[in-house]
């Protein structure tokens, strides 16, 4: 009896120390993402990981500080919590996702719209920016695939296809030929 009562009260002191402290065992995730560009892809839109793998390898090619990596959730859901709250950075979709996304219906009605912005088209697929993305950092990765050798990957400016949502301003600076714009 002495030694469930003393494991109770060791379980109940430890509860309380770590809401305390506010220590989250996640606390390892937020890190990550802030030394690393994340690009999310989900698994219920099947094309987006490997082209997303694609995209992280060119993008560091070009831009190494960029620590760019590939970022895959399970769920649509997922992929809406993490993107609307600004936890993701990026999200690759497939356009009628994009659009899903963004509209909040399809895969998205329960869970309702968010607000994102365009960096670059892929044939059928859209990198959008969640909206606090800076500007410099956009305008980066539209340098990167403006440049001819993204040709391989199909990659399109945002002016000349038609868009789910508005164009990211960091990356219509970098369209019509402005300076890189400063760190916000």
């Amino acid at each position: 009896m002495f030694g469930k009562l003393f494991i109770l009260r060791f379980v109940s002191i430890f509860v309380i120390y770590i809401l305390l402290v506010g220590h989250s065992p996640w606390g390892g995730y937020q890190a990550y993402r802030q030394q690393h560009l994340l690009i999310m892809s989900t698994r219920e839109d099947a094309p987006t990981y490997p082209f997303s793998k694609i995209l992280v390898e060119i993008i560091n090619q070009e831009l190494p500080e960029a620590s760019a990596r590939p970022a895959r959730a399970r769920t649509f859901k997922r992929v809406q919590s993490l993107f609307s709250t600004g936890q993701m950075p990026l999200v690759l979709l497939s356009k009628k996702n994009a659009r899903a996304l963004i509209n909040g219906t399809g895969h998205f009605r329960k869970y309702g719209k968010t607000k994102g912005f365009v960096i670059y088209n892929f044939e059928d697929l859209i990198l959008l920016a969640e909206p606090n993305f800076p500007n410099r950092h956009a305008w980066q990765l539209t340098k990167v695939f403006m440049d001819p050798a993204s040709e391989s990957i199909n990659a399109k400016s945002p002016l000349e296809t038609k868009q789910v949502t508005d164009i990211h301003k960091g990356t219509l600076m970098a369209l019509s030929g402005e300076s890189i714009p400063q760190l916000e």
